[in-house]
């Protein structure tokens, strides 16, 4: 992601970017306008799906029966007959599969996470057919980001889901310079009244690195192109989580700065989608039209009917807002890690159980202060600078003002607030958006997972913890989810070195979860490269490199073998056959038995493994540590530090 150093010396004065150069689109700027009577500005989460979102579905379904013909001719399941099976869902809209894909945090490295996972399953991409997974993406209803996935969310929302190849050889990913003129908008801002944050100063830097430097359109806008209205494209959702001002029930801080607590039964996870802004359960328990975030309202009607806001949701800002966690970063630093997310004692108490290695705590909590704390120091001052030396406690977050004040249906404590501090989700201890894509309004029945986080074991995989967390609030908030092992069952059979399918199947012992949606868990592996990449690395991937990366997720994903591919397939099929009462593929027994995860935790503990690649990659990439991995990945030249989402 682009380096906030550059952004500085940009904005500043510098001469870091070429005399003349110009971004293909600003922002839009915020205005205030009049407020319609016929819109609804805040509604209950308990009314279920919104009309735009229902109405949105009537035409996504069709486009997701024919996708599915498609794809499942290609995966070729034995004894299957697609074509019978295609008509009984043209006939009966209900049984068809609603799928939907997450792509966790964790920098660069999760963006290529997120867009890979994507190419991995995409029927314009000739490799993933060849692996005969091509063609789920165009099955898929619903795809959801955080932190470093929002980047490759946003470059696929944005330009209409084009295909991650044209992305990337037009330049998305490439690292380019931020033309001066993209930051404009943000003293046009400030000018009409509005309060800047540091997402505005993030967000066009962000969303310029990801997205081929189209950075104009509103959130929002994006529902009006062709691909979304006529059902084209998954709906995408990027999420956020806050922090609570000081003397609210719930709030958390250090020195002033806030940052959620990480509590499962005491969370807020806010989505945003082009339709709207909100929560399900927590805090707001209502929505807001995105369109009209930023006007002021009080129990869910304009303060002025002359005052509603339009263009606060540009694409940049929302982007910023889910990737802040800057102020976070200033509490890891400060507090030599014994505060904020990846505290030690946060470790402590997630690995009380687990020797993996014994001083696995202290070596997280050495690397994250080592990789921040250069930008605390270097970097930050510049910003709160740009922002009229404010501090952080201030604008460390993204700010708008809250759409739920006085809103009878939220909390109390929500009520009396008059602006959320938005954050980037992976600081409530979920790194995968899962939240809003097994929300039970929204009926998922196969959900696969790209988990390129890297913060939960010193070496830069992952353990499993993020999961668990999610599962952990899904208990507390009785939203239906999948039984999951524990982190030295995670380590001990290997389910984060491959493909692990938690699929549920009536008739296996400890998958008896026929209520719960399927899922298929990707932890990011060095299967075919290492990926493990440093929060804080160099420069930006190279087109080179970006394609090793690429290729190490369709690695992954697909295991380079057909009969794993057509377990994928039944795994996108089964809740429909089961609500349709067909019979299961004998193939796809075979596959639920071999796969399926049955409720058995592990004994032992896990060995400290030093992973090799399974396949050698064509660069013949060493094993290295994180510390310095990011040379080996993405170079070690002596351009401008960039600056990566843990």
């Amino acid at each position: 992601m682009k380096s906030i150093l550059s952004i500085l010396t940009v904005v500043l004065g510098g001469s870091a970017f070429a005399a003349g150069a110009s971004a293909p689109l600003t922002p839009p700027v915020p205005a205030y306008g009049t407020c319609s009577s016929e819109v609804t500005y805040v509604r209950p989460a308990s009314e279920g799906l919104s009309p735009e979102e229902s109405h949105w579905l009537d035409s996504r379904r069709p486009q997701v029966v024919s996708a599915l013909k498609s794809y499942l001719t290609l995966a070729a399941i034995p004894g299957f007959d697609v074509s019978t099976y295609v008509s009984t869902l043209s006939a009966n809209g209900s049984a068809i599969p609603v799928i939907g894909q997450a792509y966790s945090g964790g920098g660069t490295r999760a963006t290529m996470g997120g867009v890979g996972f994507y190419q991995s399953f995409d029927s314009r991409y000739s490799k993933s057919v060849a692996a005969k997974t091509g063609g789920l993406s165009q099955a898929t209803t619903y795809v959801a980001g955080l932190s470093g996935g929002c980047e490759a969310i946003m470059a696929l929302a944005i330009n209409d889901f084009v295909d991650v190849q044209t992305l990337v050889t037009e330049g998305a990913f490439n690292n380019s310079a931020v033309p001066k003129s993209a930051y404009e908008p943000m003293q046009l801002k400030a000018n009409a009244g509005f309060n800047l944050s540091i997402a505005d100063v993030t967000g066009t830097a962000e969303i310029f690195y990801a997205a081929k430097g189209v950075i104009g359109p509103t959130f929002s806008g994006l529902f009006s192109s062709a691909a979304y209205t006529n059902g084209s494209v998954p709906l995408p959702f990027l999420i956020m989580a806050e922090g609570i001002p000081q003397g609210l029930p719930g709030s958390t801080s250090y020195d002033g700065i806030l940052f959620p607590i990480n509590n499962a039964t005491n969370q807020t996870i806010y989505e945003i989608s082009p339709i709207e802004f909100g929560s399900w359960q927590g805090r707001a328990q209502a929505f807001t039209p995105t369109s009209l975030l930023g006007t002021p309202l009080k129990a869910g009607v304009p303060v002025n009917q002359s005052k509603c806001v339009t263009g606060w949701d540009s694409s940049a800002w929302v982007l910023g807002a889910a990737v802040a966690a800057q102020a976070d970063w200033v509490v890891i630093v400060d507090t030599n890690n014994t505060r904020g997310i990846f505290s030690r004692a946060e470790s402590r108490r997630k690995r009380a159980e687990l020797a993996y290695p014994p001083n696995e705590t202290e070596l997280i909590a050495e690397s994250q202060v080592k990789e921040l704390g250069a930008f605390i120091t270097g970097v930050l001052p510049g910003i709160l600078s740009l922002l009229g030396n404010a501090t952080i406690q201030e604008v460390g977050y993204g700010l708008v003002t809250n759409p739920f004040l006085g809103y009878d249906k939220s909390e109390a404590g929500l009520q009396e607030q008059a602006t959320l501090a938005l954050v980037d989700a992976g600081e409530s201890g979920q790194e995968t958006p899962i939240w809003p894509l097994i929300q039970p309004v929204r009926k998922m029945d196969f959900l696969l997972v790209s988990d390129s986080s890297g913060v939960e074991l010193s070496s830069g995989w992952m353990n499993g913890t993020n999961l668990i967390n999610t599962a952990a609030m899904a208990i507390a908030k009785n939203v239906p989810f999948p039984k999951l092992p524990d982190v030295n069952t995670f380590l001990i059979n290997n389910y984060t070195l491959a493909p692990s399918a938690t699929l549920t199947f009536p008739d296996l012992t400890g998958c008896n979860e026929p209520e719960v949606p399927l899922l298929l868990y990707v932890a990011d592996a060095p299967y075919s490269a290492y990926s493990n990449a440093t929060t804080l690395v160099a420069t930006g991937p190279s087109e080179a490199q970006i394609q090793l990366l690429l290729q190490n997720t369709l690695d992954l994903v697909s295991q380079s073998n057909t009969t794993w591919a057509q377990c994928i397939a039944c795994g996108s099929i089964l809740r429909s056959l089961e609500r349709l009462g067909e019979a299961i593929p004998d193939q796809c027994k075979l596959c639920f038995e071999r796969h399926c995860w049955q409720g058995e935790m592990a004994t032992g503990t896990p060995a400290v493994r030093r992973t090799s690649s399974s396949i050698e990659s064509e660069h013949n990439l060493r094993r290295m540590e994180r510390d310095d991995v990011a040379a080996r990945i993405f170079g070690n030249g002596n351009s401008i530090p960039r600056l990566d989402h843990p």
